[in-house]
């Protein structure tokens, strides 16, 4: 990291100060002491990573590798890596040490807007830490700007110095005790057995949720009682969002029943088995869909075979992509990513016959940065599994996005690891097709398969930040979305926001773990039915599926580390930020939801004239 404040030639990025066993020439005063200022601040541990948010919530991750001392220099090396393709560039960092108060000893700056990963050092002189408590503290914040810090997003350490230099310590003036120990016998005293209340607060600050527990597949409003009702009680919140990065979608191509119903393909009959014989460095032509403007036209795009593995043919159609690239995309495909996906999700079609998946890579047309801040990072379509449908490709196939998603602006070198995630996406959806459509005839409704792909790059890669941010500052989440109703035409984003975290939560009161994805897929049956089946199994026997989803509406305000309201203890699901509606709407849609904010939930009162699914909870503080 470049220093910015002083010319001491230094990088740094810091993750553990465990200092091996050395002594320095200006000995480092050890003072005993302890102060509040410093509570704040955790201990790091060698080998011990962690991650850094910048203002987009995008991830910086630090990983401490080794420590030396030369020349009255300490020196720290370190790993840095983000898979973040908008990211704030400039990851910053101030270092303190404690002496009867925290002293800045230094500063730096490090850009890594165009950084995937690279290794780091910090060097100080020991001269700038002589008088401290036996730590040295360091504050750690990502910003578009050098040396800026968000305070809510800072994250605070203290790193050990070594114990070698031997500092006298005063004499204790203190006078030996003499007290005699007591020799008091125990207690026969029963200890109380008084059960903890359930009671609800009946006043004091706390959340109202509102929501439409019906599950039907219309769209049809319900009353919530409130046309004519004094909402003088609610804290007005308003909150408005304007996304300041690209955000990602994957396009979803929804089947009439009359396409669903067409023939299959079936093993060894598929009108093209050649496929499998394709070599590396050989052309082929694939059907794509061009989704500029608010338009779908199909096109061809021709790519060139790059990869042939034990799974994955992956085609380029990106002259900006390497052979190299390919191979390491079909690597982790082959290695990582289809286990994954079979382990906790099921197997994919093998309708044309040949074992393999075929991966497409090229930029899709979208529209972004023309008419769209937004872009899709790639998308399945069912039709290829379906060789009667026009425009089918006739075989497992999925489409990846190179560009924004492997790399942006435009001059920024392309990373392929970047979509790793969202290759795990697709073949989600691959698989799920397969067991939905081609082994059950029944579907998946769009919110729970969207959740199941998220659910899939949440098991690949870690919490989505970016999914939880767009559900804190969504307009259309604070006014009452739906998490049912999916529309491409609206606000998708929030779409996939609320479907994720219901993911994670359904993940989290079921208890088996990542299996709990496998289990509703297999369960023979449409969506509610799916879910009906394993909340009776899992959660509770007399539960229905809208009053789980309004637990979930619940959780999302309460973000309990387990239990009924809780989504999970990943430190991310604390950073949910439920927005408040300003009134309460007449009507809501099947699964639309409102939360408000009262200073005292004694002033309300439900309204009896609601409708028949309309539910409304109290939630104190």
């Amino acid at each position: 990291m470049k220093k910015t404040t002083k010319a001491l030639s230094s990088i740094f990025v810091a993750s553990s100060l465990l200092f091996t066993s050395v002594s320095f020439e200006n000995q480092v005063a050890h003072a005993v002491t302890s102060s509040e200022v410093t509570n704040s601040y955790s201990e790091l541990v060698s080998g011990q990573s962690f991650t850094v948010l910048d203002g987009l919530r995008e991830k910086h991750n630090l990983t401490f590798k080794d420590v030396s001392i030369e020349d009255n220099k300490v020196k720290l090396l370190f790993n840095y890596s983000s898979r973040s393709i908008i990211k704030e560039g400039f990851l910053n960092t101030n270092v303190y040490t404690y002496s009867n108060d925290l002293n800045k000893v230094d500063s730096f700056s490090e850009n890594v807007k165009y950084v995937n990963s690279k290794s780091i050092e910090i060097t100080l002189d020991t001269a700038q830490i002589k008088k401290n408590d036996g730590y040295i503290y360091l504050d750690f914040g990502a910003s578009n700007k050098q040396d800026d810090f968000n305070s809510y997003l800072t994250k605070k350490f203290k790193v050990k110095l070594t114990e070698q230099i031997d500092i006298p310590e005063e004499p204790s003036t203190e006078e030996p005790t003499t007290e005699v120990p007591t020799t008091e016998g125990p207690t026969n005293e029963a200890p109380t057995t008084e059960e903890p209340t359930n009671e609800t607060p009946k006043d004091g600050p706390g959340s109202i949720v509102v929501n439409n527990e019906s599950m039907s597949p219309y769209y049809s409003k319900q009353p919530t009682g409130f046309s004519s009702y004094d909402e003088s009680f609610i804290q007005q919140s308003l909150k408005s969002f304007k996304s300041s990065k690209p955000m990602m979608i994957d396009k979803n191509f929804e089947l009439t029943e009359e396409e669903l119903n067409t023939r299959n393909l079936r093993p060894n009959t598929s009108i093209m088995p050649s496929i499998s014989k394709y070599e590396i460095g050989d052309q082929k032509s694939f059907i794509t869909v061009n989704m500029e403007g608010n338009s779908e036209r199909d096109e061809y795009t021709r790519a060139t075979l790059q990869y042939k593995g034990s799974k994955a043919l992956v085609w380029v159609a990106d002259p900006n992509v390497t052979r190299a690239d390919a191979e390491k995309l079909g690597r982790e495909f082959d290695n990582n990513i289809a286990p994954l996906i079979h382990e906790n999700f099921g197997e994919e079609s093998d309708l044309d016959g040949n074992g393999k998946v075929n991966i497409l890579l090229f930029d899709i047309k979208d529209g972004f940065g023309v008419t769209s801040n937004g872009y899709v990072g790639g998308y399945f379509h069912g039709r290829d599994l379906k060789p009667e449908m026009r425009g089918s490709n006739k075989m497992e196939i999925f489409y990846m996005d190179t560009y924004p998603s492997m790399g942006y602006p435009a001059n920024a070198p392309k990373d392929i690891t970047k979509i790793y995630s969202t290759v795990a996406h697709e073949f989600q959806h691959m698989v799920n097709f397969n067991a939905k459509h081609i082994e059950q005839s029944s579907g998946m409704d769009t919110y729970l398969n969207e959740a199941f792909s998220m659910a899939a790059e949440h098991i690949y890669n870690g919490p989505i930040q970016d999914r939880i941010d767009y559900y804190n500052n969504s307009r259309s989440i604070q006014n009452g979305h739906s998490l049912t109703y999916w529309t491409n035409a609206g606000d998708t984003l929030s779409n996939y926001s609320l479907s994720y975290l219901f993911g994670q939560y359904l993940n989290e009161q079921a208890g088996i773990g990542d299996k709990i994805y496998k289990e509703v897929i297999a369960y023979d049956g449409d969506t509610t039915d799916a879910l009906q089946h394993v909340i009776h199994k899992y959660v509770s026997p007399t539960k229905s599926v809208g009053q789980f989803m309004t637990d979930f509406r619940i959780a999302l305000i309460k973000k309990d580390k387990s239990g009924q309201y809780s989504l999970g203890n990943e430190s991310e699901f604390q950073y949910i930020k439920t927005p408040y509606a300003n009134s309460i709407p007449r009507g809501l849609y099947p699964q639309a939801s409102v939360a408000l904010r009262t200073d005292d939930v004694s002033l309300f009162q439900a309204p009896i004239n609601k409708g028949e699914d309309i539910r409304y909870e109290v939630v104190p503080d």
